[in-house]
């Protein structure tokens, strides 16, 4: 019977053993690990390793000057090779895995890590899961300031409530060689979301508020706004993605777009702006109500490039539409029109109502003697590659004047002219 019995008596003893054995084991990797993390000296070994992996991540040389990890707090300072830093300490767990921290970044100098061209200076706090991390903070531009209100996932940002408080647009333009010269400064707000899933919603407005503006010389050379530059890859390919943005704009002063426009432009604006569609086919709407009218322009992109422009001009003031372009106006009046362009062939037609020629401005601006005249007038341009046509009419207090055909468009107005002298020799008017 006790040599029966003896075997079964050895077994829990042995699976004891085994389970002290893998206890001890855990608790000297737990050591050794606790050692090389959540100490002095494990920081010293850690932080050459660290530092690699940073100038490596950033592209940069980076040198750590501060490095310390305990089992519940960190903090971490760092800089670059022209003395731009990054610093952020505070509290973590890992069951639940949780963080608390604040961070402050010093971007003074136009190198190193710093890749926005601007000089910055930011702080704020990170809280959250490791996974879903929330930022809350404010950073620092020239004399304005973005208050930042940002979610990431795995690190990827997700979402982004920005509020814009006095922004100068001056330094911007010299960042990036435009001439300029205005006190405008930008405030407002813009809310993005779903950015990593690559199905981005965008709303916000944005006001430009404008004191002093002088105009400047258009820079020469300046090449178009390329979509396909800004969202391609390093490859020049673009990732499929999909957006819905409605944003509204306020702006005192046009001018502080001439330099994108390529013209001089004079006048204030309210716009409202949405953009939708995917990166194969995107349609741009803008509506806008200056020159005392109502602007509505619709811009087709097709992968990105511009296919179609249609544009419609509804009771315009002739005085402040001559003026949104920095023209003296020869005429008043009412104008309404639209111009339909493919880029290779356009059709510009105006309709004038209720109109008036000045005649000083006239004498003065273009050279042309004549009495104040009252008028109608309606004209049709069509522009192709090689050929220029004009049609219409001119219904005046003095006599109605029709020309049909495709003179020359340096042409049209000395033909037209020569049909109102032939007419008063006639003793028509």
């Amino acid at each position: 019977m006790d040599t029966v019995d003896h075997p079964i008596k050895e077994r829990p003893l042995r699976k004891r053993y085994i389970l002290v054995a893998i206890g001890l084991i855990l608790l000297v990797m737990w050591g050794i690990a606790h050692t090389l993390l959540f100490t002095p000296l494990g920081n010293w070994l850690i932080t050459p390793i660290l530092q690699n992996k940073l100038t490596s991540a950033l592209q940069h040389p980076i040198t750590i000057k501060t490095f310390t990890l305990t089992s519940d707090n960190f903090e971490l300072l760092f800089v670059d090779e022209v003395n731009n830093s990054v610093n952020t300490k505070g509290s973590y767990t890992l069951i639940p895995p949780h963080i608390n921290a604040l961070y402050d970044t010093n971007l003074s100098n136009l190198a190193g890590i710093n890749t926005t061209k601007f000089p910055t200076e930011t702080n704020g706090t990170i809280q959250g899961a490791y996974h879903d991390l929330h930022f809350i903070g404010e950073t620092h531009i020239f004399s304005g300031r973005i208050d930042t209100d940002a979610t990431l996932h795995f690190l990827s940002l997700n979402s982004a409530h920005l509020v814009i408080h006095n922004l100068p647009y001056q330094p911007f333009m010299e960042t990036f060689e435009y001439p300029h010269n205005s006190d405008t400064v930008l405030n407002g707000e813009l809310n993005i979301s779903e950015i990593e899933k690559r199905d981005i919603t965008a709303t916000g407005q944005l006001t430009a508020t404008t004191h002093h503006f002088k105009p400047s010389p258009l820079k020469e050379n300046n090449e178009s706004f390329d979509f396909w530059s800004l969202l391609a890859d390093k490859e020049g390919k673009i990732h499929p993605f999909r957006i819905n943005a409605d944003v509204n704009l306020s702006l005192d002063e046009l001018g502080i777009i001439e330099q994108f426009a390529h013209y001089p432009l004079r006048t204030k604006a309210n716009i409202h702006t949405t953009l939708q569609g995917t990166q194969n086919r995107l349609k741009l709407n803008t509506t806008a109500f200056a020159a005392g009218g109502k602007i509505d322009a619709t811009l087709t992109l097709t992968k990105l490039r511009p296919k179609m422009v249609d544009l419609t001009l509804k009771h315009a003031d002739a005085r402040s539409l001559f003026k949104l372009f920095s023209l003296p106006a020869p005429i008043t009046g009412n104008i309404d029109g639209e111009i339909n362009s493919d880029f290779i062939n356009s059709t510009i037609a105006l309709e004038i109502q209720k109109g008036h020629t000045v005649p000083s401005v006239l004498k003065r601006q273009y050279k042309i003697t004549q009495p104040l005249i009252a008028f109608n007038s309606s004209i049709k341009v069509t522009l192709k590659p090689k050929l220029i046509r004009y049609s219409g009419t001119f219904k005046s207090d003095l006599k109605d004047l029709r020309f049909d055909g495709s003179p020359p468009h340096d042409q049209m107005l000395t033909n037209l002219l020569r049909q109102i002298n032939h007419n008063r020799d006639k003793g028509e008017i």
